[in-house]
């Protein structure tokens, strides 16, 4: 990446937005400028006077109401953040001619699914968030042609959600429940950001799948990060199913595949992050 060029990072004090502020920092000499509360992507006019004063050549999308915290009572504040929020960001973009990169997600398919769904195939949400998440993708798409939209699953890191849970309960001698029918596609945090930044790099536009390959549950995923950390797992996490809450979502990161790109597939990717924060044993 071009040290002179500048990256706008929205909700950096977000989960994936301090992440990715955190490894570009480390890893590249680019200016990286983030923003959360202090500027709400709500506020259409304070979002491009922002970017009016910044000229960032790149504009990552990290803010937006989380999975959990949205549901049937309060979907219109999700639909102001990640939907018309986003709309305000890439309007900020392409009036300062930057690529703007949207981040998304594997809820904008169904919550079950017989095989796995590629950048080619046609999103159908059915969960408040997803609905949500795919307006905004809509939007993105409608208001600036210079767009990246980037959908993953289950991203994760030791700084938080359920890899934290699960290090925590052993660390605390604590057992943990964990779905065994809930299953999904586990991506480092680095894998993910590699292949971001990547894309940012090779000027990419569409859609982008960023996931590593194969299938998991909750529970076989946290099994083997507990043992990849020297914990035994089967006296830690007790398994629960649910058949109402079940859930089946695999992403193909075809579009990679087609580039030539090598992804990990999930146990080698939880194997080589752990390896790089120092906690394989």
């Amino acid at each position: 990446m071009d040290y002179k060029e500048t990256i706008w990072v929205t909700g950096c004090k977000g989960f994936l937005g301090r992440e990715i502020v955190k490894r570009l920092k480390a890893t590249y000499n680019c200016t990286v400028v983030g923003t959360d509360k202090e500027l709400m992507v709500t506020d259409p006019e304070r979002i491009d006077a922002f970017a009016q004063d910044l000229r960032p050549d790149v504009v990552i999308n990290c803010a937006g109401i989380s999975r959990a915290v949205t549901g049937l009572s309060n979907r219109i504040h999700a639909y102001e953040v990640n939907a018309l929020g986003a709309r305000n960001v890439a309007l900020a973009a392409n009036n300062v001619g930057a690529l703007m990169v949207q981040i998304s997600t594997d809820d904008v398919f169904p919550v079950r699914m017989a095989e796995p769904a590629n950048e080619f195939d046609t999103p159908h949400p059915e969960t408040p968030y997803g609905k949500s998440k795919r307006a905004g993708e809509v939007m993105v798409r409608d208001t600036t042609p210079n767009h990246l939209i980037i959908r993953s699953s289950w991203v994760y890191s030791i700084d938080g959600g359920q890899v934290k849970d699960a290090l925590d309960a052993a660390a605390a001698g604590k057992t943990l429940v964990a779905r065994t029918d809930q299953l999904a596609s586990p991506t480092s945090i680095s894998t993910y950001v590699d292949f971001l930044i990547k894309a940012i790099n090779r000027k990419a536009t569409g859609i982008l799948h960023v996931t590593s390959r194969g299938m998991a549950s909750r529970y076989e995923f946290l099994s083997h990060v507990l043992n990849t950390c020297g914990y035994d797992a089967n006296t830690i996490l007790v398994p629960e199913s649910d058949l109402v809450t079940a859930e089946q979502v695999e992403l193909e990161s075809l579009m990679l595949e087609m580039f030539g790109a090598e992804l990990p597939t999930w146990q080698d990717d939880v194997e080589s992050y752990f390896k790089e924060v120092g906690m394989a044993k």
